[in-house]
């Protein structure tokens, strides 16, 4: 786990650049939380990609398509996986994810909005059963969660 959204305009990348965005997002993603190399613990990333149809988004009041290129995040991740320092890298990653993912002639600024989410211990079901934070330590390999191992059977 996480689970990530992100919106952006429908016109601000074309299918190939929404390709690389969610590979790219994904990729920052697993370096910034944690996640195992299985591919198993791997498939635990989601990474979502919704679009605004044109004319539906605003900033200030306006459109801003012709100036900049708007993108909304929202991160959701169990409680305790995620500290300070691993937040503020995360939100740095995410951020430089989306920005290889603009065209380098493209003269709009890219602005994103991230949103990181502690999902409550207790409140995150996966596949109808309530998961707690050992069970996704387990299953998503959390590097930096798990026990150190013993050494001469002293932990």
């Amino acid at each position: 786990m996480p689970n990530i959204t992100l919106r952006l305009p429908a016109t601000a990348f074309d299918a190939a650049r929404c390709a690389r965005l969610l590979q790219a997002v994904h990729t920052a993603a697993v370096r910034a939380c944690g996640l195992g190399n299985d591919p198993r613990q791997q498939a635990l990333c989601w990474v979502m990609l919704e679009h605004t149809a044109p004319g539906q988004w605003t900033c200030g009041g306006r459109d801003p398509l012709a100036d900049a290129i708007p993108c909304q995040v929202h991160i959701r991740a169990p409680a305790g996986v995620l500290d300070a320092e691993r937040r503020a890298a995360y939100a740095h990653a995410v951020h430089q994810a989306i920005a290889t993912s603009v065209a380098a002639d493209d003269p709009r600024r890219l602005i994103t909005s991230i949103v990181i989410e502690d999902v409550a211990e207790g409140h995150w079901a996966v596949n109808g059963q309530v998961w707690h934070r050992d069970d996704f330590v387990r299953a998503a390999g959390y590097a930096h969660l798990q026990p150190a191992p013993s050494v001469g059977g002293v932990r």
